[in-house]
């Protein structure tokens, strides 16, 4: 009856393999987890879970795709947070500036509907004066005369 090996056993025994595959290997495809597990008779979950960090120390030293480590996925995460706040402030600032626009819209309907106010109670009181001194402005066909006391005026688009 074979005797069982203990994790630490194990652990040291996939060391030596991992460092004789490693010395033999000359890209990272030669040295893949799956390789090194069957070579030692166990399985890539349990390699993992023994050897992971001198796995891929080893690995990362063979020519081959990179795979992005924790410091990247750190970098890449805080980066992205970084990204969405900048989104968020651009978007806040578009509301408040489009708020801004409209406000200043207003304003200025509301300075021309005061000079409209201000511009017909001038014509009004213009009027007013006119009839006051019995002349009065009237646009009429020429060829229409009233006996009234008023002047008319004959306008430009005489028929």
């Amino acid at each position: 009856m074979s005797q069982r090996m203990s994790a630490t056993e194990r652990r040291a025994q996939l060391l030596t393999i991992m460092q004789e595959m490693h010395a033999k290997a000359q890209s990272q495809a030669d040295f893949t987890a799956a390789k090194i597990a069957q070579a030692a008779g166990i399985s890539t979950v349990m390699l993992y879970r023994l050897v992971r960090p001198e796995f891929q120390t080893l690995r990362s030293e063979l020519p081959g795709p990179q795979r992005p480590t924790d410091e990247v996925m750190r970098q890449l995460r805080l980066e992205n947070a970084g990204l969405r706040r900048q989104l968020r402030e651009a978007r806040e600032k578009l509301r408040t500036t489009a708020v801004e626009e409209l406000d200043e819209a207003i304003r200025l309907m509301e300075r021309l509907e005061e000079e409209n106010r201000r511009l017909r109670g001038e014509v009004k009181l213009l009027r007013r004066r006119l009839e006051e001194g019995n002349h009065m402005v009237v646009h009429a066909p020429a060829n229409r005369l009233t006996g009234s006391g008023l002047t008319l005026v004959g306008s430009e688009q005489e028929q």
